[in-house]
């Protein structure tokens, strides 16, 4: 069953990047922002990537790549950050959008944050594994692993960006999330925070 957007989620969203926009106007230029779907907007990054200031967390839950397209300016480039990590896509597989699509809107993602003139380093996070089992059925809904690696490879060869595949890092002897890293076969638990997080300190400048 393919996700459908409710008007309550998107009331959310909107609701989280008014705030968002009220607080950027209070931020010092020249963090490190992180930005994308739930799995950002629920990472603790202070917890596990260390309590600095310049971690700034942008993630909104329910969004992808479009939402993202077309709010990134008032979302994170007031911001003018100096390192930008991107974590999005698993909501466009979820919605049944195909991978050509989803890599040309990151594509004018990209560029149009490299036209800004602030010109951050931007990385590029793999989209993660989810856990194929029954028991998360109903979460993971159309996911599967196997389109996931076929978008993680072509990612991989995005020009403008710094990949990081944190993909093999959450994966059981299945190939499957491993189930001490999620919460509903879909999003992280804090384990697997922590685990993402090993990989990512070694980026943070």
């Amino acid at each position: 069953m393919l996700e459908k957007i409710s008007p309550e989620l998107r009331s959310y969203q909107s609701q989280k990047l008014a705030l968002y926009e009220k607080e950027n106007h209070k931020v010092k230029p020249g963090g490190i922002v992180f930005t994308g779907d739930s799995i950002i907007e629920f990472f603790p990054l202070k917890k596990h990537l260390g309590r600095d200031d310049r971690l700034i967390n942008r993630g909104i839950a329910g969004t992808d790549t479009s939402w993202l397209l077309r709010h990134i300016d008032r979302q994170v480039c007031s911001l003018l950050p100096r390192q930008l990590f991107i974590l999005i896509g698993t909501n466009d597989l979820g919605q049944g959008f195909e991978r050509n699509v989803i890599l040309e809107r990151l594509s004018e993602l990209v560029a149009k944050i490299r036209r800004a003139s602030f010109a951050p380093t931007i990385y590029l996070i793999s989209v993660l594994p989810v856990n194929e089992e029954v028991a998360y059925q109903d979460r993971v809904k159309v996911r599967r692993n196997a389109q996931i690696k076929a978008l993680n490879q072509e990612l991989m060869d995005m020009t403008g960006v710094v990949f990081i595949d944190l993909y093999p890092s959450l994966l059981d002897e299945k190939g499957n999330l491993a189930v001490s890293y999620t919460t509903d076969g879909l999003h992280l638990s804090q384990a697997g925070y922590a685990q993402i997080a090993q990989q990512l300190k070694a980026y943070l400048d």
